[in-house]
């Protein structure tokens, strides 16, 4: 009876130190990036919410489904192929996103829950200003990968910096189509 006892208290010890372990294992990425794009919001939400145009602005998020539907709604999804920055990328492959969107505000909100290589929350919101519109990315998310997600903790600088360098070409692509699509209309 006392070995059965004793079992017991050790397994119960075992999974509560697995869960104390574990949940300390899970790195999570709190991360906000800031673009100010000068035009106005109408030209920059379309930029960004038009699959097609994503293709043209931002080829480090490479679009891989498709499913041909234009119209941005609660619901939507979207998945990429996401390449990291050069100095990451001959350590590891790009890494695959599947975005659904779960709260839509034409040109105020968009939030999306992320799944796939990076599990988590985005929320991108929009504000327009003197300079342009100015954009908030609020990203929420830890690495799916038990290896990769515990290296995050020694790696953290290497994912920001790939993660920096990602919405970097984003914020100058965005800003070069813009550009061109508001000098095209004469805005």
């Amino acid at each position: 009876m006392k070995a059965g006892t004793g079992a017991g208290i050790a397994c119960a010890i075992g999974v509560a130190g697995g869960i104390v372990i574990g949940s300390r294992a899970v790195k999570i990425f709190d991360w906000r990036t800031e673009w100010t794009i000068p035009a106005p919001i109408p030209v920059v939400y379309e930029a960004m919410t038009s699959r097609e145009a994503v293709r043209e602005w931002w080829p480090d998020m490479e679009l891989v489904e498709d499913n041909g539907d234009e119209d941005l709604q609660v619901g939507s999804t979207v998945s990429f192929r996401v390449h990291q920055a050069p100095e990451v990328a001959r350590l590891a492959p790009p890494f695959r996103i599947h975005c659904l969107y779960t709260d839509v505000e034409p040109e105020k909100r968009l939030r999306e829950t992320v799944n796939g290589d990076l599990s988590g929350v985005l929320e991108t919101l929009f504000h327009e200003r003197q300079d342009g519109t100015h954009i908030t990315f609020s990203w929420y998310v830890r690495v799916t990968n038990p290896a990769l997600n515990l290296l995050g903790y020694a790696a953290e600088r290497m994912y920001r910096h790939s993660h920096d360098s990602v919405m970097k070409s984003g914020e100058k692509g965005l800003s070069e189509y813009c550009r061109r699509r508001t000098s095209a209309q004469g805005v």
